[in-house]
């Protein structure tokens, strides 16, 4: 039987979270996504479209970075490949941003970082690409579809976005995952309602087809999760690769 979504609103979002509280959840957190592979596999992905502009450095906007460890991990493997990349994080959490700028110079590595939120704010511009990693289970379809097409705006070149896909099979593995690498309860029940609000990469297809009028397809990405990458350059030959009653979801 297939899981509901079912969101609420998860701890850390909540902002009497005390300053302790949540850099104990931000650490927590940075833990799951080292064990999961994320930053890798977003970086993978960062590298190919750096390769198309190797005279100049490629510019990313990671949108509700949180303590940003993905573009911190991004900007150290870039300097490792000898890649130009210049990474700002932003994020509506003022905590979040500060702990983002120390784990930076800590890593000695310069990251921008922008205090705003993304939807009643909008994005800045003078970015190729415009990334969001496990943000958008946080939010109901509307919303959903007005930061993908505002991340679309403000992006020159490409989108990137990666998050939970919600099964019953992935919430047990998040939830048993969270209790093991922290014993930050604010970790341990947001990692479940993360993915009990979660979208399936079904629906996520249909809300980004939707949003941006052409399909998208939409990838699994272990573990427990998909991807999306949509390539401004090659959106037609995106579109001409999919025949119109293709559903856009990729293995």
């Amino acid at each position: 039987m297939p899981l509901p979504r079912e969101r609420v609103d998860e701890w850390m979002d909540d902002p009497a979270l005390s300053p302790e509280r949540h850099r104990h959840a931000l650490s927590g957190l940075r833990r799951l996504n080292r064990i999961s592979g994320v930053a890798g596999a977003m970086f993978r992905q960062l590298k190919r479209l750096a390769a198309a502009t190797p005279e100049r450095p490629l510019r990313i906007l990671d949108v509700a970075s949180g303590s940003g460890d993905l573009p911190i991990a991004w900007l150290k493997a870039a300097r490792h490949s000898g890649i130009p990349m210049s990474v700002t994080a932003l994020d509506i959490s003022e905590v979040a941003m500060q702990t983002a700028s120390e784990s930076a110079s800590v890593s000695g590595v310069q990251l921008g970082t922008v205090r705003r939120d993304c939807l009643r704010e909008g994005l800045p511009g003078g970015f190729d690409v415009v990334t969001c990693s496990l943000f958008m289970h946080h939010l109901d379809p509307p919303d959903v579809s007005r930061l993908i097409q505002e991340m679309w705006r403000a992006s020159e070149r490409a989108i990137v976005i990666c998050d939970l896909e919600r099964s019953r099979t992935n919430l047990a593995l998040v939830a048993a995952s969270a209790r093991l690498v922290t014993r930050s309860d604010v970790v341990h029940f947001d990692a479940s309602a993360s993915v009990r609000g979660a979208y399936t990469r079904h629906e996520f297809s249909k809300m980004m087809n939707a949003s941006l009028g052409f399909p998208v397809r939409v990838r699994r990405s272990f573990p427990c999760r998909f991807m999306v990458v949509i390539d401004q350059q090659c959106e037609t030959e995106c579109i001409a690769e999919l025949s119109p009653g293709m559903v856009g979801v990729g293995p």
